[in-house]
């Protein structure tokens, strides 16, 4: 089907890969039978906000890079160079600095359960943090079905296996140790996933380096066949990869993803500190960097080595789809026993990583948001109940989607930012609004995040439905392929079909759907707020605020900066917050020391009782 009949598992693959699965399933079991056993909200959701720093900054790591990254990042760099590769890492990390920066320090103090509790706060309106909840409920099961793809097509490359197959082991895997053991087992099986993925994509560019001849050989190859183009400059928003496009799209994907997204924000408010939750973020760079290089060159060598052989296994049909190129090269020069079943298990515990901690991040917000109200009379053990129940429903929901991802094209580090884009940009948008314009209402935020939400996903589900014409795959040969291949009628450019008029919207490079997003909600709930009557300063709490204007520009005197700020003065703000935390401590000192001072005069008037006691006993000698 795919070629030679040793491009599929062996008995020790299976034993390893299965090895994997029961280790994610152990850690649920060992979390549900510890500590309070997961029957509290606060212990399943927030993992009584006592996780250490370092597996949280994993699991964040591997919710964002997940198997779409494994499996989807190596075919972008085989069919399309490395235009992806550089200018990514800038905008991630550019990002992740500002999410320590900036909506720790706003998030972390408020201790939210859901992050979208901060829009009801700031907003003074549920329908607000309703319209959050609405957009993380889309994201998150357009980006569960994009994660559960991957796996599914990569195990049928290697063992045959029917795609619905592998989506329901998925599911099933995933929703029982998430239901079971609650944040705690999310966060340590994703740190244990997070070193399986770096040696399963370590192993690949180790060895194939070594099959093409060093990696000299290996970029003089791709840079001979056209391959190296990390820089350019083109402002077209319709280029698919530019400098522009992948600094400013990587930058607004990530400030969504680890910002504001319940996912990433129920991990670094998990841990005690603010502190630790500024240090937990940033030491994503690094490891966000090293996974990210790593699959990237996974895919630059592996064009190497079948340029080198002149045999492209998509185009001589040897694999459906670009996606499964990366298992077939695996088992090119990693077939030995428990090797392929050793990745195959790295690429289906970082699904699995992505899948749980959407599941507990969306069933938290739906608990927390919508059902906590209805039902929060009912026992915590029913509470709980219910929230492990959402975790299974949307694992399903998930599912269902991934069965409709099987028939859209593209690579998967494609069709992954391009959703999420078209719902974490507005997600973003809306906590852009209310933290740094505070004369934003709520009318402006719903109107605002609905338009926001809408209409990127209408611009990417056209861009993928409506036939428009694809980025064509650079071209590759077959002339040294075993003669008796039958190629696969593969078109490199897709047909030309112009898009003119008002369809050149669907031309836009996906990069920019996540600005779209929060460009869309900025905008109009600016402009309806301001039609609705805007909302007056004094009505909300600086803590809910960023001081823009007090950084960009820090030079002008204060009383320009008030202005800026609409008349709220930050510095006041925090002086007056620090002088109530004094005063609080203060007070809890005082309060201390009168009960020490009392205790003292409790015991001075008892020795005084006890010495005028032995005094009338000496005088009755």
């Amino acid at each position: 089907m795919y070629g030679e009949a040793d491009h599929y598992f062996s008995t020790a693959d299976y034993v390893v890969f299965i090895a994997a699965l029961l280790v994610s399933l152990g850690v649920g079991v060992y979390f549900a039978l510890s500590g309070g056993r997961q029957r509290t909200n606060r212990e399943f959701i927030m993992a009584d906000r006592q996780m250490s720093v370092f597996p949280v900054t994993l699991s964040m790591v591997v919710t964002v890079l997940s198997a779409i990254t494994l499996v989807g990042t190596p075919a972008e760099m085989y069919t399309h160079g490395t235009g992806l590769m550089g200018m990514f890492l800038v905008g991630t990390s550019i990002g992740t600095v500002l999410t320590a920066v900036l909506f720790v320090p706003l998030l972390y103090p408020l201790k939210l359960t859901s992050s979208f509790q901060y829009l009801e706060l700031r907003f003074d309106s549920r329908a607000a943090k309703l319209v959050g909840t609405l957009i993380t409920m889309v994201g998150a099961v357009l980006y569960i079905g994009v994660a559960m793809y991957a796996p599914a097509t990569a195990l049928e490359t290697v063992t045959g296996a029917p795609i619905w197959l592998t989506l329901v082991l998925t599911f099933f895997v995933s929703s029982f140790y998430s239901a079971l053991g609650g944040l705690k087992a999310v966060v340590w099986v994703d740190s244990l996933q997070a070193f399986v993925m770096v040696a399963g994509v370590l192993a690949i560019v180790i060895e194939g380096t070594m099959r093409v001849g060093g990696i000299e050989k290996v970029f003089e190859i791709n840079q001979a066949q056209g391959r190296i183009n990390f820089f350019n400059f083109d402002p077209n928003p319709g280029v698919r990869h530019t400098v522009w496009a992948l600094t400013f799209g990587s930058m607004v994907d990530i400030l969504g993803r680890f910002g504001v997204s319940q996912a990433s924000v129920q991990r670094f408010c998990a841990v005690p500190t603010q502190t630790k939750a500024r240090i937990a973020v940033i030491l994503t760079v690094p490891v966000l960097i090293l996974i990210w290089i790593l699959s990237c060159l996974s895919g630059v060598v592996m064009f190497a080595y079948y340029a080198d052989k002149k045999c492209d296994p998509l185009k001589a049909g040897y694999v459906k789809n670009p996606n499964q190129l990366i298992m077939y090269f695996l088992m090119d020069i990693l077939g030995y026993p428990g090797v392929p079943g050793l990745f195959v298990g790295s690429v289906f515990s970082a699904v699995l990583s992505t899948v749980s901690s959407i599941q507990m991040a969306v069933a938290a917000v739906t608990w927390e948001d919508i059902l906590k109200r209805p039902l929060g009379h009912l026992s915590e053990v029913r509470q709980t109940y219910i929230t492990k129940v959402l975790v299974v429903l949307y694992g399903a929901i998930g599912t269902g989607v991934a069965f409709l991802m099987s028939n859209i094209g593209g690579t998967l580090i494609q069709m992954g930012i391009s959703f999420v884009g078209a719902s974490g940009g507005p997600l973003l948008g809306l906590f852009v609004l209310g933290s740094f314009f505070p004369w934003s209402n709520w009318i402006g935020a719903v109107v605002g995040g609905i338009l926001g939400l809408a209409i990127p996903l209408w611009i990417s589900f056209g861009a993928f439905f409506i036939h428009v014409p694809r980025s064509q795959y650079l071209p590759t040969e077959i002339s040294g392929c075993p003669v008796n291949t039958t190629v696969l009628n593969i078109t490199t450019v897709s047909p030309s079909v112009p898009l003119t008029g008002f369809n050149t919207v669907y031309s836009l490079s996906y990069l920019y759907y996540g600005c779209v997003g929060v460009a869309t909600v900025v905008i109009v709930g600016l402009l309806v707020s301001l039609i609705t009557g805007p909302r007056a300063t004094k009505e909300t709490d600086p803590k809910y605020l960023l001081p823009l204007f007090d950084w960009l520009f820090c030079c002008l005197p204060r009383r320009c900066r008030q202005k800026l700020q609409c008349g709220i003065d930050y510095e006041n703000a925090k002086r007056f917050s620090n002088n109530e935390d004094i005063s609080k401590n203060i007070s809890e000192d005082t309060k201390g020391d009168e009960q020490q001072l009392s205790m003292l005069q409790l015991e001075d008037d008892h020795k005084y009782t006890t010495d005028d006691k032995d005094l009338s006993r000496l005088q009755r000698k």
